[in-house]
């Protein structure tokens, strides 16, 4: 299977045997006094910034001191060597061996948001497969590469080059790899009729949510049926993962490839379904087995790194499958309120297993190091971000994509840079210190222009393309923070 942008065919899947530590804080003794230059307009009596501004060097090595900036640091330089743990903008995974020896490149979306690209990605990293990766645009994001083309005339993700071979389509690259690189099975012997049974249940339960998602609500408490036969094949899947010892649909110790088909869809199910239908799938007794499930998944890093977040999930799956169809109920009106933001980017934050949308203790650094992690980030391309900011007062670019909120081409309107740049730098200083109150003002009328630039970049913080959904969250409550002052 492959991205795409309009709702996928559902076409029966099947397997088959022959196919060839310590905190750092800053203080206000630690902040040269050099004071803004601009007026930042009205803030409310709540809603405070520091009267003294950083330069971005004198950030980064106070984000470099941090416990958190250490780590980072470290992890880039595993990276940079092929080890260390799976990330979203590795190039190269070695697990231990040579480079000379890697026969498998892997192309997949640049952002990590293609559902199909996430289970090849998860195989190679459970099956500790040496490979390459370039990093591809999907067609709604932006154009893809000549030399990509002129390998892969369709353009379509993933594709796995093996020992200069082009494979595509999912479950047939997942079917040679488990072939071609036998050590760590996913599909075990004993269980392989039962594989194929629940590969069609998947493809059941995937057609029962485009049914139910990207179809307007016929009338009735069910949706014309839809919503009544999603949950009923839910229901299966469920059951399904209670018949054996363990998380996996395949019992064992580890994830299975079957464990990897289902896993990207409904981790997507998760977002859309509460979304546009109010139907909370995770936390639920109903469905404890799926919970139990992803938690299992939630403690293994191949998973980690390329879970992404509700907010991300629900901007970029109408560019891949088409619009998602609200219904009109207040469990929707809550929902849309808590992902959109408009409930939940404020200070001070709080993310939990209890949350609608669940962070799990095993994926939550806690506060200092969220924020830690998102004003790393942020400097570490602050020339481009600064600049990138700007195009929420410039021109739209001349081609536009499918996805509303990539603009590729956009043209930034450098006359608001220098503001721009020092509003970051103070959100990234908020960031360090940990000093952002309660946030209850309201932008000024002189302050609207330069918020729109901070919204801009607020509005498309990507999860895992940018950072973990941690940190994202509080670098959009901190942006907001900083809005609602100026």
């Amino acid at each position: 299977m492959r991205c795409m942008s309009t709702i996928p065919c559902v076409q029966p899947l099947t397997w088959t045997k022959g196919h060839s530590g310590n905190s750092t804080r800053v203080t206000k003794s630690c902040r040269p006094a050099r004071k803004m230059d601009f007026p930042l307009g009205a803030t409310s009596s709540t809603v405070n910034l520091p009267e003294t501004v950083l330069s971005w060097d004198e950030l980064k090595g106070i984000a470099a001191s941090t416990e958190t900036g250490k780590k980072i640091a470290e992890e880039e330089k595993l990276r940079s060597q092929g080890e260390g743990s799976p990330h979203v903008t590795a190039k190269l995974r070695l697990f231990g061996a040579s480079e000379d020896d890697v026969r498998v490149t892997l192309y997949r979306d640049h952002a990590g948001w293609c559902p199909y690209c996430q289970k090849v990605w998860m195989m190679l990293e459970e099956k500790k497969v040496p490979y390459r990766i370039e990093r591809i645009n999907m067609r709604s994001y932006g154009e893809k590469p000549a030399w990509f083309l002129k390998k892969v005339p369709s353009g379509l993700l993933p594709v796995l080059e093996l020992d200069g071979k082009i494979i595509t389509e999912s479950l047939v690259i997942m079917q040679i790899i488990e072939q071609t690189f036998p050590d760590i099975p996913m599909i075990p012997e004993e269980h392989f009729d039962r594989a194929n049974t629940l590969l069609r249940l998947e493809r059941q339960l995937f057609s029962d949510w485009s049914g139910l998602v990207f179809r307007p609500s016929g009338p009735g408490p069910f949706g014309g049926g839809a919503r009544k036969q999603f949950e009923e094949t839910f229901d299966k899947v469920n059951a399904a993962l209670g018949e054996l010892p363990g998380p996996w649909f395949l019992g064992g110790d580890t994830p299975s490839i079957v464990d990897l088909q289902y896993v990207s869809h409904i981790e997507r199910m998760n977002a859309s379904c509460l979304y546009w239908k109010g139907l909370q799938l995770r936390s639920t007794e109903r469905w404890a087995n799926i919970e139990r499930w992803f938690a299992a998944f939630e403690e293994r890093p191949s998973y980690v790194a390329a879970k992404s977040d509700y907010y991300t999930h629900v901007m970029d799956i109408p560019p891949q499958y088409g619009p998602g169809y609200s219904d009109s109920s207040d469990e929707v009106k809550e929902a849309q309120l808590k992902i959109d933001g408009h409930a939940t980017w404020r200070l001070p934050l709080s993310l939990s297993s209890s949350d609608a949308e669940p962070l799990p203790d095993s994926m939550n650094p806690g506060d200092e190091a969220a924020r830690h992690e998102a004003a790393y980030k942020l400097i570490s391309n602050y020339d481009a971000v600064v600049k990138f900011c700007c195009r929420g007062m410039g021109e739209r670019g001349a081609k536009q994509f499918g996805a509303p909120l990539a603009d590729p081409t956009a043209v930034p309107n450098l006359n608001y840079k220098e503001k721009v740049d020092k509003l970051l730098r103070t959100t990234v200083l908020l960031l360090l210190d940990g000093s952002a109150g309660v946030s209850t003002g309201e932008t000024s009328e002189e302050g609207k222009d330069v918020a729109s630039c901070l919204a801009y970049l607020r509005d498309r913080i990507g999860v895992p393309r940018d950072m973990s959904y941690p940190a994202a969250m509080t670098l959009r409550a901190h942006l907001n923070y900083v809005i609602d002052a100026i």
